[in-house]
């Protein structure tokens, strides 16, 4: 088939752009053409929290080669119909538009809606059913352009319901997340450890992601200062740019019972270095207080780590018994007496954690939109 992406890809950075250059690469090796329509800006600089929109590692060779065009302005609303045109004399089976803030929604319901017209299937990769800060301002935009006829895809059963919640009368299917294909896992264990400063014997907990408050770092901090005083030693480490004000956290891991116990990595991680984190870490950490779902998860699968997260959106959905440890949102004390066990000697099934990994793959993806392509029109 021909198949249209609608979303950000490389130079833009983050998680969306990961997902649309695998899907874009794990589609091409099933044999299908692929066209990627991106953003020549993404976030106006007022919305944007960051430091940088852009990805500062080369772009890994095997998506390098994916056929792309950096055409729609979110700011600019003459750019959509000018980025719709990139796409319909290809005449595409299928778009796929990639959707995770409201905000976005003018621009891809004015690029899908010409293709649609022209027989295109349109289909939406629906990452988050509403944002994760919540706004009534945002309401009118939450099911902007989705008809009857598309069909809406979610990471989460919970995103489903959400989605029927809003009204949406499109097909809704899920489909697992998939693990990142493309992200180093080779790394050295010894040696990851030894450039963090770790000790032999130091039970590691890695945060890894943008910080943001629905996030709950300043939930895990107190979990961590209710750590049992005696016991084997522990360091954890917080490993990603920060989106929010971070001086309350500062002042926490200055001072006992922290000091000297967490590091602070306030930057975007580079793939090599993040791999390295992750093969230091004896454990992956997500105290979301809400969440739709998260690419941690499989990427932590991917390096053979646990999670302990909390049991909310699709992330109770992708961690189990043998691979993690779900707590309540909120709940420092339920927190801390899950990572106490984790100092203490609990460990995962190494063989489950691979095969959550294994079901990740991308081609359960592909298939699902060579199905939705190939099924006969009502």
């Amino acid at each position: 088939m021909r198949l249209a992406i609608v979303g950000p890809i490389h130079p833009l950075r983050g998680g969306i752009a990961l997902h649309t250059a695998e899907m874009a690469l794990a589609s091409r090796a099933r044999g299908h053409q692929v066209r990627v329509l991106s953003y020549a800006r993404l976030y106006p600089d007022a919305l944007f929290p960051g430091r940088s929109q852009l990805d500062p590692d080369p772009e890994p060779e095997a998506t390098a080669a994916t056929e792309r065009a950096s055409m729609i302005d979110s700011c600019a609303p003459w750019t959509w119909p000018r980025a719709a045109r990139w796409l319909v004399p290809w005449a595409p089976d299928l778009v796929v538009a990639q959707r995770w803030h409201p905000f976005f929604a003018p621009a891809l319901a004015t690029v899908v809606a010409p293709l649609r017209r022209r027989g295109t299937r349109v289909v939406w990769m629906v990452h988050n059913a509403r944002p994760h800060e919540a706004s009534a301002a945002w309401r009118p935009l939450l099911t902007l352009g989705m008809r009857p006829e598309d069909t809406c895809l979610t990471h989460a059963e919970s995103e489903l319901a959400a989605l029927r919640a809003l009204g949406v009368h499109a097909t809704l299917r899920p489909v697992t997340h998939p693990a990142p294909a493309t992200m180093p896992r080779a790394a050295d264990r010894i040696a990851a450890r030894q450039a963090l400063g770790l000790a032999d014997g130091e039970v590691t907990f890695l945060f890894f992601g943008y910080v943001r408050a629905y996030k709950g770092v300043d939930v895990l901090l107190d979990a961590l200062a209710r750590l049992e005083a005696d016991g084997p030693p522990w360091r954890a480490v917080v490993a990603g740019e920060w989106y929010v004000d971070r001086s309350e956290a500062d002042r926490a891991v200055a001072r006992p019972p922290l000091a000297g116990r967490v590091s602070i990595l306030d930057r975007y991680l580079p793939r090599d270095e993040a791999a390295r984190l992750f093969a230091a870490a004896d454990v992956v950490v997500l105290p979301y207080r809400a969440g739709t779902q998260s690419g941690v998860v499989p990427l932590a699968y991917a390096h053979g780590r646990g999670v302990v997260t909390t049991r909310v959106g699709g992330l109770s959905e992708a961690v189990h018994d043998d691979t993690g440890i779900l707590v309540p949102p909120e709940d420092p004390v339920a927190l801390a007496a899950a990572l106490e066990g984790v100092r203490r000697g609990r460990r995962f099934d190494a063989t489950a954690i691979a095969a959550a990994f294994e079901r990740r793959g991308w081609a359960e993806f592909v298939a699902v939109l060579e199905s939705i392509a190939a099924a006969p029109r009502a």
